[in-house]
């Protein structure tokens, strides 16, 4: 069941890309995991079969690249233009130092999957998955410390019935609030917290045993995280204190979430977007054509300028520009 769960959350050799390959409309087939934008118009999507996708104006047209791999990749990490990470299955972890003509493969000592991955700075880094796994860096990925969950971490009596020891906890989702503050989410509605950029870690207590699969801080004091049972949850003191948002929509999962400003954005299964305009205090449905009711969107990133993708099932993706909401198909899915 765990596996299952995974698979709906998503779920050292320097190694020359190809050339980048155009991307044209239906090439994109294999579901995208997460996405990222460096800056209005460098970024990337990564997913199934070692897909990487590069894009240098906003997510208007997409080019392929290459890490030499063919494992999943559920997670990407923008730090400039240049510069970002991608890892997956297996633990695997790539560096790209040149816009992606080539990845780097590290060597992080683990071989979990991992699920989320984050950079602060060019130098701080933090990584998350299976079985409690973490991995840091303090040096831009050339070395890497892995890490458990505490051990004076609980569970609710909800999770006795599957035999998880809190060590063994899948971790989902993490996010930065600066250099200094960062959140790490998963099941049984875990969230664990760092003051010193992912160093030492303490659990925060909410109000929800879901598990959590999205988290995002605009800032050290205002985030939210969302999961299974629509579970929206929003604090405004570094999660000292966190309380359940109501959801336009219920019975959904929710896997991402995303605020920039006035603007956010919540991801989720079975075609779901919801939006805030009122800096993530309130939520609505954003519809979507019907034929979309049976995918799922998995991954949401906005710039400061609230422009931004969301990336799912089947290539599925959108552009994002403030409240409106656009899906990249046809002329504008070729490079």
């Amino acid at each position: 069941m765990r596996i299952a769960l995974i698979v709906l959350a998503v779920v050292a050799a320097v190694v020359a890309a190809r050339a980048d390959e155009l991307v044209y409309e239906g090439d994109v087939r294999q579901g995208l995991f997460g996405t990222c934008l460096a800056n209005e118009k460098d970024g990337w999507a990564v997913g199934e079969l070692g897909r990487i996708f590069h894009t240098t104006d906003g997510g208007g047209t997409w080019y392929r690249q290459n890490a030499g791999t063919k494992r999943a990749l559920l997670a990407v990490a923008c730090v400039d233009a240049n510069t970002a990470w991608i890892a997956g299955k297996e633990g695997i972890v790539y560096g790209t130092a040149d816009a992606g003509k080539t990845w780097t493969q590290a060597n992080t000592g683990s071989s979990r999957h991992v699920f989320t991955l984050a950079f602060s700075t060019r130098d701080r880094g933090h990584a998350a998955g299976d079985f409690g796994t973490m991995v840091h860096t303090e040096d831009g990925g050339k070395s890497w410390t892995v890490q458990q969950v505490p051990p004076d971490v609980t569970l609710p009596e909800s999770a006795l019935d599957t035999g998880v020891d809190p060590g063994d906890v899948n971790l989902y989702a993490l996010s930065y609030g600066d250099p200094d503050h960062v959140w790490v989410v998963g099941e049984f509605g875990t969230i664990l917290a760092s003051t010193d950029g992912g160093r030492t870690w303490r659990q925060q207590h909410v109000p929800v045993e879901s598990t959590l699969f999205g988290v995002h801080f605009a800032d050290a004091n205002h985030g939210w995280a969302v999961g299974i049972d629509a579970v929206i949850l929003h604090t405004t003191d570094g999660g000292a204190t966190w309380r359940a948002q109501p959801p336009p929509i219920t019975q959904r999962s929710f896997y991402d979430v995303f605020v920039a400003g006035q603007q956010g954005w919540i991801v989720g299964d079975s075609g779901t977007m919801l939006k805030s305009e009122d800096g993530g205090e309130s939520w609505a449905v954003q519809p979507l054509p019907i034929e979309l009711a049976a995918h799922w969107i998995r991954s949401v990133w906005l710039t400061p300028a609230t422009h931004g993708l969301a990336v799912g099932s089947e290539g599925l993706a959108f552009r994002i520009d403030g409240s409106n909401l656009r899906r990249i198909e046809g002329a504008e899915r070729k490079s």
